[in-house]
């Protein structure tokens, strides 16, 4: 694992991410016109686990750098991503493609982000780091 890890270029897992949270929250209809059966509150699930997934790949990110765990930094990464849903939803109103701002997504955005930190935190204990 640790060989795929050095063949990885910096930044790629949070590029990979931004890219289809970018396509899945900007466009008007990115899974087509199919409905999906969900619960209610679903999409404040989705928006929790897309932002938690790109503060968690900051995090990897900056642990591919060689830059141990520590909470500030995390807690960085965590404010990067919830900024940039703050954003994301800013888009949506301004873009009129027929999504909007939603507040409720926005702190979905960033319960998500913040909840990759102590997931994160975890892995690196599980992976034997401080």
């Amino acid at each position: 694992m640790n060989r795929f890890l050095r063949i990885v270029p910096d930044y790629q897992a949070t590029m990979a991410v931004t890219v289809t949270i970018l396509y899945l929250t900007l466009f008007p209809q990115p899974l087509g016109d199919e409905e999906f059966p969900m619960f209610p509150g679903a999409d404040k699930v989705v928006h929790a686990i897309m932002f938690g997934t790109l503060a968690g790949a900051l995090i990897f990110d900056r642990w591919h750098e060689g830059r141990p765990f520590s909470w500030k930094g995390a807690a960085l990464c965590a404010l990067v991503a919830t900024a940039a849903g703050g954003l994301i939803e800013l888009l949506q109103q301004w873009m009129a493609l027929g999504r909007g701002c939603d507040i409720y997504d926005f702190l979905a955005d960033a319960a998500g982000a913040l909840l990759a930190i102590p997931v994160t935190r975890k892995w690196w204990k599980v992976k034997g780091e401080k």
